[in-house]
């Protein structure tokens, strides 16, 4: 009985005495200080407190307001104003890479270094921080865990890459590499559900440590396809997945290091660690909490991902004229306007600006309408479109407050509409000929196992 128990404290004791004796290189001391204040505190420790303040409820003027802080706000302000002549804005506008995130990282290094120096002289005597570096391997883990799951989940449920139908006549120069990234991701669900599948998966491993190694080498190997695609698409996440890409691989590090060994032929040891808290009961209730909170975050960016597929994504509704249309006739003031233009006209001689003649209008979602102009360019407006009374209204805003145009249309076959309208003041009146998608091979090629030549059209 008495061997028995001794038999189970033998680990802990032999840990501590470890953690009394194993000194770590004073230079170690100080670049773990630093990388726990720089990366620890001020990254991983912020994007969690945004993720639970985020699926806790509380509104988005709240997190914002807390992130603005969470940046060193005054401090970044003074560094952006007076050393790089930046005007700094915490204004949320869905890039990731703005210079107020830049400028804000930078003040982080900056003040950390007087942090860990302060750190370094207090704490001078620690031998080494082996409890603590495990704490910052969970605040890392967790992290990871929430912006893994959110990325995945939206691809998985496909909406971060939604299929845009403006995409098939846009042409393919005006695109931006983010854009073409986009469209070429959103023509396969299937590609788009397994680069989320991926994302998934390597977070819910990591969400208890027996398998957070297994976990933390797909992290890398997924946060460095991310980082590549931002990197060469010009996808303004640049930061965001630099650091998500360093939270992995210095997971990862470790059991990297002994795969490496194992396929040299060398002898590999199963890997210790010190535990997080001194009694084996505090330990197991740990271990719950990651287990609970690894639950919440799976449902909650479920939750924000279904709601964003049908709100955004390939789910979403579908504008009730969906579809291309041609604009096969087009008069204004009754006088036609033919589809070709030259544009060497000055616009003294009557003939309609570009702007005013449109080559094709295109229906996606409920609450909007493209027009393609002949030049190809493409412009949305925020459109009403009322089924009853068959009216489309196009406005500056989203309220219909500042209305542009307004059309009647009737339909005398399901692939021809006629609309009438004032548009700039004029009246004017279009016929509209529906595009069979068919006919763009991006969508109606589909998968072929068999190929006698290669499809390269």
């Amino acid at each position: 009985m008495v061997s028995g128990v001794l038999a189970q404290r033998e680990p802990e004791v032999v840990r501590g005495d470890i953690e009394q004796v194993d000194r770590w290189h004073p230079a170690i001391r100080v670049l773990f200080r630093f990388g726990f204040v720089v990366i620890g505190v001020g990254m991983a420790g912020v994007w969690l407190q945004h993720t639970l303040l985020r699926t806790s409820g509380v509104s988005q003027e709240v997190v914002s307001e807390v992130g603005k802080w969470t940046a060193l706000h005054p401090i970044t302000d003074w560094i952006g104003t007076h050393l790089f002549d930046v005007p700094i804005d915490y204004t949320v506008t869905g890039s990731g890479d703005t210079a107020a995130k830049w400028v804000s990282v930078f003040t982080l290094v900056l003040v950390a270094v007087p942090v860990t120096a302060i750190w370094s002289v207090l704490d001078r005597r620690r031998p080494n921080y082996a409890r603590l570096y495990e704490w910052f391997r969970l605040l890392l883990r967790i992290s990871l865990v929430s912006a893994l799951l959110l990325y995945g989940m939206i691809k998985v449920l496909p909406t971060q890459m939604s299929f845009n139908l403006e995409r098939l006549v846009e042409p393919f120069g005006d695109m931006s590499p983010m854009a073409v990234l986009w469209a070429q991701s959103s023509l396969s669900e299937p590609y788009e559900m397994a680069l989320g599948a991926a994302e998934v998966v390597a977070a819910l491993l990591l969400i208890l440590p027996m398998t957070a190694g297994l976990g933390s080498v797909l992290a890398v190997i997924v946060a460095m396809q991310v980082l590549l695609m931002n990197l060469a698409f010009d996808v303004p996440v640049k930061l965001f997945a630099l650091q998500l890409f360093l939270y992995a691989t210095v997971l990862a590090a470790p059991d990297i290091i002994r795969i490496v060994r194992a396929m040299l032929g060398q002898a590999v040891e199963a890997r210790t660690s010190t535990p997080l808290l001194p009694t084996p009961r505090g330990n197991r209730i740990l271990l719950a909490a990651q287990a609970l909170i690894g639950v919440w975050l799976l449902c909650a960016t479920t939750v924000e991902a279904y709601d964003g597929w049908h709100t955004y994504g390939n789910a979403r509704p579908k504008s009730p004229l969906y579809g291309i249309w041609n604009v096969t006739e087009f008069s204004v003031a009754g006088e036609q306007v033919p589809a070709l233009v030259d544009f060497s006209e000055s616009p003294a001689s009557g003939m309609p600006s570009v702007t005013e003649r449109f080559r094709r209008i295109i229906f996606d979602i409920p609450q909007g309408m493209t027009m393609q102009r002949l030049d190809d360019s493409l412009v949305s407006f925020p459109a009403r479109i009322d089924t009853d009374q068959h009216t489309i209204t196009l406005s500056k805003d989203t309220a219909h407050q500042w209305k542009l145009a307004t059309f009647s249309y009737v339909q005398p076959q399901s692939d021809r509409l006629i609309l009438e309208g004032t548009l700039g003041g004029k009246p004017v009146r279009m016929q509209l000929d529906q595009v069979d998608l068919a006919q763009y091979p991006a969508v109606s090629r589909g998968f072929h196992w068999v190929q006698a030549t290669p499809y390269f059209r």
